[in-house]
C-alpha cells in the first residue's frame, strides 16, 4: 500500500484475517513504513465433561471445531426440555469459547410411589440417583411375600420392577357381642383381602339394620383392602309397646327389649321372637273416664266419636287442611322449631286406665304442612326442614338428581331454613330479568292455590 500524497499520519486500524502473514508498507515523504502482522488461530481449551463420551469433529480445538458429548448410561444432561431427558448435546468452539456448558449428572428416580409397592413404606439411605437402592418394609396388617425388598434405580429414571411384594391380610376377625362364629378357619391369624367369615346372633339379638318383621340373625363380614373387617353387629329384638291406653301404668325392667319384664297387675315378659309372654287387662276396678281435652292449642281439633271412657281414642286435626298436628317438646314453640328436629305426627290420643289422655293436648300443635312437590328437582322452601325429608334433596346440588337446584337456589342453602323470597332471592342471584322473576311467582302461587282448592 502506497501513500502518494503528503497528509499526516493519524492512526492505523490493525486488521485481523486467517491466513499467511502478510505487510503493510506506506510511504510519507519519501519514508516508507513497513509493518508486519503475524494471525494466529485462536483454540478452545480442551474438553472435559465427566460420566460422558466426546465425538469431536476433527482433533484441532479451532473456531468452528464441533464436538458431540453424550452422557454414558445412567446420566443426564442438566438440561431438560418438555420433561423429556436429554443425553446429548453439540458445542461448538467460537472465539476460543465453548458456546455451551454441559454437565452430565446421574438421573434420579425420586422417592418410590406409594403404588409401587403397595402397603409398603420405602427406606432410601444411599439416594435416589442411578444405581441408589432403595429398601421397602411392609405396613401392619400386610406381611412379605418374597425374599428381595430392594429396589433399584435405573437408568431410564424409573425403579426396578420389584421382586417382592406386601400382601394385606386380616388377622382373626374381633368379636362381636351377642354373636357367634361361624366360621371354623377365620379363628386364624391369616385371611386374605376379599375373604368372608360368618356369624349368627345369638337367641334373642338379629342383625342391625334388618327389619322387624324378617329378624334377621346371621350375617357375614368380609376382609377389606385396608386389612380390616367391615363391620357387623346383633342388636335386641324389641317387643311392640304395650297398648296405649295402659301408658304410664306399667314398669319395665329394660323397656320394651328381648327379656325385659313389664308389670301392672301381672307380669309380662318380651321374647326372643318379639313378642310379648301374655297382655296387659283392665281390672274391674279401673273405671271411670277422663275429663273432657282442653288446654288446646290454637288451630288443634279433637274429636271423640266414642265418648271419654278407658280405651276411647279422639282424632287429632287442624283447623287449617295445610298443617299437620305434631308432638313438640314442652319447651319448643312452633314459630322455634329448627329446620334439623323431625317432629313426632299424631293421629290420636287416647284415654288411659290412669284417666289420663295420651298423649297429653297439650304437647300437641299443629304446623305447616309438607307441599307434595318433592323430588321435583326443584327447591320448595317450605320443604327445607327434615321434617318433610329436605324437600326430597330438591334443595341441595349434591342431591338433587339433576346435580342442579332449580331456578338458581342461591339463596336457599343445603339443609338450611329458606327465607319466604326463596324464589326471588334466587332467581335475582341468578341474573334472571324481573319480569320473569315476576312471572315466575305468579305462577307458583297459582299453582299452590289450584291444588289447594282441590285439595279442599
Amino acid at each position: 500500500l502506497l501513500q502518494t500524497e503528503p497528509l499526516p499520519l493519524l492512526s492505523l486500524s490493525l486488521l485481523k484475517f486467517w491466513g499467511k502473514a502478510q505487510s503493510l508498507s506506506s510511504t510519507l515523504n519519501q519514508i516508507v513504513l513497513c509493518v508486519h502482522f503475524a494471525c494466529e488461530a485462536t483454540g478452545c481449551p480442551e474438553l472435559v465433561v465427566e460420566n460422558a463420551s466426546l465425538n469431536c469433529s476433527s482433533s484441532d480445538r479451532y473456531h468452528g471445531a464441533q464436538c458431540t458429548v453424550s452422557c454414558q448410561t445412567g446420566y443426564v444432561l442438566q438440561i431438560q426440555r418438555d420433561d423429556e431427558l436429554i443425553k446429548r448435546q453439540v458445542l461448538t468452539c467460537t472465539e476460543g469459547k465453548w458456546n455451551k456448558q454441559v454437565a452430565c449428572e446421574p438421573v434420579d428416580c425420586g422417592i418410590p410411589d406409594h403404588h409401587h409397592v403397595y402397603a409398603a413404606s420405602f427406606s432410601c439411605l444411599e439416594g435416589t440417583t442411578f444405581g441408589s437402592k432403595c429398601s421397602f418394609q411392609c405396613r401392619h396388617p400386610a406381611q412379605l411375600k418374597g425374599n428381595n425388598s430392594l429396589l433399584t434405580c435405573m437408568e431410564d429414571g424409573l425403579w426396578s420392577f420389584p421382586e417382592a411384594l406386601c400382601e394385606l391380610m386380616c388377622l382373626a376377625p374381633p368379636p362381636v357381642p351377642n354373636a357367634d362364629l361361624q366360621t371354623a378357619r377365620c379363628r386364624e391369624n391369616k385371611h386374605k383381602v376379599g375373604s368372608f367369615c360368618k356369624y349368627k346372633c345369638k337367641p334373642g339379638y338379629h342383625v342391625l339394620g334388618s327389619s322387624r318383621k324378617s329378624k334377621k340373625r346371621a350375617f357375614k363380614t368380609q376382609c377389606t383392602q385396608d386389612g380390616s373387617w367391615q363391620e357387623g353387629a346383633c342388636v335386641p329384638v324389641t317387643c311392640d309397646p304395650p297398648p296405649p291406653k295402659f301408658h304410664g301404668l306399667y314398669q319395665c325392667t329394660n323397656d320394651f327389649q328381648f327379656n325385659s319384664e313389664c308389670r301392672i297387675n301381672n307380669i309380662i315378659h318380651c321374647r326372643k321372637d318379639g313378642n310379648w309372654s301374655g297382655s296387659f287387662h283392665v281390672c274391674p276396678e279401673m273405671q271411670g273416664q277422663c275429663s273432657a281435652p282442653n288446654q288446646l292449642n290454637s288451630n288443634l281439633k279433637l274429636q271423640c266419636p266414642d265418648g271419654y271412657a278407658i280405651g276411647s281414642e279422639c282424632a287429632t286435626s287442624c283447623l287449617d287442611h295445610n298443617s299437620e298436628s305434631i308432638i313438640l317438646p314442652v319447651n319448643v314453640t312452633v314459630r322455634d322449631i329448627p329446620h334439623w328436629m323431625n317432629p313426632t305426627r299424631v293421629e290420636r290420643i287416647v284415654c288411659t286406665a290412669g284417666l289420663k289422655w295420651y298423649p297429653h293436648p297439650a304437647v300437641i300443635h299443629c304446623v305447616k304442612g309438607c307441599e307434595p312437590f318433592m323430588g321435583d328437582n326443584y327447591c320448595d322452601a317450605i320443604n327445607n326442614r327434615a321434617f318433610c325429608n329436605y324437600d326430597g334433596g330438591d334443595c341441595c346440588t349434591s342431591t338433587v338428581k339433576t346435580k342442579k337446584v332449580g331456578w338458581g337456589g342461591g339463596a336457599c342453602r343445603c339443609f338450611l331454613k329458606c327465607s319466604p323470597t326463596f324464589w326471588l332471592e334466587s332467581l335475582l342471584h341468578a341474573g334472571q330479568p324481573i319480569v320473569l322473576v315476576i312471572l315466575v311467582l305468579c305462577l307458583q302461587v297459582l299453582f299452590h292455590f289450584i291444588f289447594y282448592s282441590f285439595s279442599q
